[in-house]
């Protein structure tokens, strides 16, 4: 999933607010909670759950594999998610858009929209495409070397003696740009959260 497929997943979602008129109030605070718990939920099970076995379970190079093709369709969704969350808010507020700027600049939950959005898109427009081209450069260049691919462990290029400097560049390029995904994923998921507690504080059962 690139970023074609990216920018398609996101006009789908911009469809929503073309549509957001013509539904009954319930249905769109329906999506509104719906999409922010789906992002929710996928950071907690991708990041702390799913993530953490395979990593434990499958050699690196399998592992790092798989999350090419799951990480791309994970952060499109996200963003797809966040977007339609940020669209229904202001729908249900019935706000200007002078005052919805006003709203997400200067209120916990449309802070908390704003950063859950742009963290989501970030990483699936760069980091996360970045983070994982850096990756298949290690790959390839283990397997020229010959190292071992092991269950559990960091790449062998940092403590092999025939690692060239080109090789230490990307490992180190590797480590800051999937540091950096890490970071959005995590503001992703703080921002979800913060918004949930706001929907909590203001239910009534």
């Amino acid at each position: 999933m690139d970023l074609g497929s990216t920018v398609v997943a996101c006009v789908g979602a911009g469809v929503v607010p073309a549509l957001l008129p013509y539904l009954p109030e319930d249905m769109a605070k329906f999506l509104n909670v719906g999409s922010i718990s789906i992002s929710f939920g996928t950071h907690i099970w991708v990041g702390s759950v799913a993530g953490l076995t395979m990593f434990r379970t499958l050699k690196r190079r399998t592992f790092g594999n798989v999350q090419s093709k799951l990480f791309p369709k994970y952060a499109t969704m996200n963003t797809a998610c966040s977007f339609v969350a940020l669209a229904t808010f202001l729908h249900l507020r019935k706000l200007s858009p002078t005052d919805a700027i006003s709203v997400l600049r200067s209120t916990l939950e449309g802070g908390a929209l704003v950063t859950c959005l742009f963290s989501n898109l970030l990483n699936s427009i760069y980091f996360i495409p970045a983070t994982t081209n850096l990756m298949f450069l290690l790959h390839k260049r283990e397997r020229e070397l010959g190292l071992e691919d092991q269950v559990g462990v960091m790449s062998p290029l940092k403590g092999d003696p025939n690692a060239t400097e080109e090789d230490k560049k990307t490992l180190k390029n590797f480590g800051i740009h999937h540091g950096l995904s890490m970071m959005m994923a995590l503001a992703s998921v703080a921002s979800c959260g913060a918004y949930l507690y706001y929907i909590a504080k203001n239910v009534s059962f």
